[in-house]
């Protein structure tokens, strides 16, 4: 299985100077850890190198998207839509966790079984943005969830194609 797992805001924002542009969020960071733990996790160089991201990240297996050494992950470079089945065909028994930033949750999207999206009330100042009209086309929401003091909502959609 492929996900997708990113938040953002009404705007599609999620970056801001090389992390989150919002107050810190307890309950988005601890579903990050929940849905991920014990799994694999793909991410780009910039997100990598956010100053606020644990590394290594605990009890994952982490690849990082760049022609660059990496430390405490692996690199992957190339196509990124190859990689990543071939992910899926190394750990099978695993899920494999696209986690952003936009231009890798971009070149993934016709991967995802299911798309996590911690939608965060407002917008903020940003420099990076998903294009959420584009990356939820092919998508259907199957389940939501408030976190009303962490003004956010947990969104799970699902494809509604299935890859061959």
């Amino acid at each position: 299985m492929i996900n997708a797992l990113f938040a953002a805001d009404i705007f599609g924002g999620i970056g801001v100077n090389g992390t989150l542009p919002w107050p810190h969020n307890s309950a988005d960071l601890k579903r990050f850890k929940q849905l991920t733990d014990g799994h694999v996790v793909v991410m780009g160089r910039k997100s990598w190198d956010d100053p606020k991201l644990p590394k290594p990240l605990p009890n994952r297996t982490v690849y990082v998207a760049t022609s660059k050494p990496v430390v405490h992950a692996k690199a992957i470079n190339g196509d990124l839509q190859d990689r990543v089945i071939e992910l899926q065909k190394a750990h099978p028994e695993k899920i494999i966790w696209v986690v952003g930033g936009a231009e890798i949750l971009a070149q993934c999207k016709d991967l995802y079984d299911r798309i996590y999206l911690t939608h965060i009330r407002g917008s903020y100042k940003i420099d990076t943005k998903v294009d959420l009209k584009s990356i939820l086309s092919g998508y259907r929401m199957v389940e939501a969830t408030a976190a009303p003091h962490e003004n956010c909502a947990f969104v799970v959609y699902e494809s509604i194609f299935k890859r061959v």
